[in-house]
C-alpha cells in the first residue's frame, strides 16, 4: 500500500507530568494529591502534529510513559494515520500481552487520542463531528471526591455547586459508620431538593454490607449506587443488582470490552461508565458504549472531562458528563484551551482535532521521570469529623 507523506507518521514524543491538585481528593479507596498526565505527540512527515493524553490519579504514570515511549511509539513510525483501527489493534495486542487493561490501556489511549487529533486536523473538523456527534453543548453533573470533608464542608461545597448553576450532583459514601453516610446524604438532599443525586462508594463494601447500605440509602432516592463492590466481582454485582432498590453504576475500573460484556450479559449493571482513557481511547470507548446500547443501558462517561465530551454527544441517550471539582485541565492550570463547564453545561469546541491546547510552559514545572520516588498517601489520614 502506498502512503501519502501528508498522512504518514514520522516521529513521536512522550512526556509525563505530576501536577498537584488544587485540593486533595479522598474517597473510600484513595487519597489523591496529584494527577499524572502522559502526553503523546505524533508528527507526520509534512510536519503536522497531533497530541493525545492519558491521565492517572497519581499512580503509575511514569510506567505508562515508559511503555508508550519504549515499546508502542516505535511501532507507529512510517504508518499511515488513516489506518487508525489497524494501528490501535497492533499496539493493543503488543501492550496487552503483559497484562490486560490498566497500564496497557492507558498507554494505548494516548496514541489513540493523538491519532484522532491528527485525523481531525487533516479533515479540518472537530473529532466529535468525525464520530457523529451533532451536539454543540452538553450538560455536566457536579462531582467531587469528598469523603474526607466534614458534613458542614460537604454542605458548603454542594451549595456552591448549586449556586454555580448545576442541577445534577454526585457525592462519595462509604464512611465506616453507616449513620455518618446517612446524615451526610440527608444534608446534601436538603440543599439540592429533589434534583438528581448519585452516590459513589469506590468499591468500599462486601456483598452483604453493600445490600444493607444500598437499602438504607434508598430512602434518599439516588439515581444510582456507583461501584459498591470490587470491580472484579461480577457475580456479586449481578446478585446485588437483582435485589437492589437503587440502580447499579460501574465501569471506571473496567478496561476491556470483554470485561464490560461480562457485566452487561449477566445483568450486573444498569448505568455503564466506561472511562475514555482507561479503556484505551476513543476508538474502544465507542465500541463499549454501543455494546451497552445493545442491552438498552444508559451510558454515563466516567471522569476524563476533556475526552468524555468528545464522545458523549455521539451516543444516543448518553447521561450528562461528569465534571469533578478540581479535575479539569483548566482548573489544574495545564491548558491554554480546553473544556470550561459553566452553569451546568459545556460548550463544545469547533476547532479541528480534539480541541485541547496544553500549556507546555506550565507543565514543564511538573515534569517527572523514571527513578522518581512517588509517595502514595493513605485516605484515612484525611478523614474529618461530622
Amino acid at each position: 500500500m502506498s502512503h501519502d507523506m501528508s498522512s504518514r507518521i514520522a516521529g513521536f514524543n512522550v512526556s509525563v507530568f505530576r501536577v498537584p491538585l488544587p485540593a486533595p481528593w479522598v474517597s473510600a479507596a484513595h487519597a489523591i494529591t496529584h494527577h499524572e498526565h502522559i502526553l503523546v505527540t505524533l508528527t507526520l512527515e509534512n510536519g503536522l502534529s497531533g497530541t493525545g493524553w492519558s491521565s492517572t490519579m497519581g499512580n503509575a504514570g511514569i510506567a505508562i510513559a515508559a511503555l508508550a515511549q519504549s515499546y508502542l511509539g516505535p511501532m507507529l513510525i512510517g504508518q499511515d494515520v488513516h489506518d487508525h483501527e489497524a494501528l490501535w489493534q497492533a499496539i493493543w495486542k503488543r501492550s496487552h500481552q503483559p497484562g490486560p487493561g490498566g497500564i496497557a490501556a492507558l498507554a494505548v489511549a494516548g496514541f489513540d487520542l493523538a491519532l484522532w487529533d491528527l485525523r481531525g486536523k487533516l479533515a479540518g473538523l472537530p473529532v466529535r463531528r468525525l464520530i457523529g456527534s451533532a451536539a454543540d453543548s452538553l450538560e455536566v453533573y457536579a462531582s467531587a471526591v469528598n469523603l474526607h470533608l466534614s458534613e458542614a464542608a460537604l454542605v458548603e461545597q454542594t451549595r456552591a455547586f448549586l449556586d454555580a448553576g448545576n442541577r445534577l450532583f454526585k457525592i462519595k459514601v462509604g464512611r465506616p459508620d453507616l449513620e455518618d453516610d446517612l446524615s451526610r446524604i440527608a444534608a446534601v438532599r436538603k440543599v439540592i431538593g429533589s434534583r438528581p443525586l448519585m452516590l459513589d462508594a469506590n468499591q468500599r463494601f462486601k456483598p452483604g454490607d453493600a445490600l444493607r447500605r444500598v437499602t438504607a440509602y434508598a430512602r434518599f432516592d439516588p439515581v444510582w449506587m456507583e461501584e459498591p463492590l470490587a470491580p472484579s466481582d461480577v457475580d456479586g454485582h449481578a446478585r446485588l443488582a437483582a435485589v437492589s432498590p437503587t440502580p447499579i453504576a460501574l465501569g471506571e475500573e473496567v478496561s476491556t470490552r470483554s470485561s464490560f460484556w461480562r457485566y452487561v450479559s449477566s445483568g450486573a449493571v444498569h448505568y455503564l461508565q466506561p472511562n475514555v482513557l482507561k479503556v484505551g481511547g476513543i476508538s474502544e470507548w465507542l465500541k463499549i458504549a454501543h455494546l451497552g446500547n445493545c442491552a438498552n443501558l444508559t451510558i454515563a462517561p466516567h471522569g476524563a472531562l476533556e475526552a468524555s465530551i468528545i464522545v458523549a454527544g455521539a451516543i444516543p441517550g448518553c447521561y450528562p458528563v461528569e465534571n469533578i471539582e478540581g479535575g479539569s485541565f483548566l482548573e489544574q492550570g495545564i491548558a491554554q484551551v480546553a473544556a470550561k463547564p459553566e452553569r451546568g453545561r459545556v460548550i463544545l469546541s469547533e476547532a479541528p482535532g480534539l480541541g485541547v491546547e496544553f500549556d507546555r510552559a506550565a507543565l514543564a514545572d511538573h515534569a517527572a521521570s523514571p527513578g522518581d520516588h512517588v509517595p502514595l498517601p493513605d485516605p484515612a489520614a484525611y478523614y474529618a469529623g461530622k
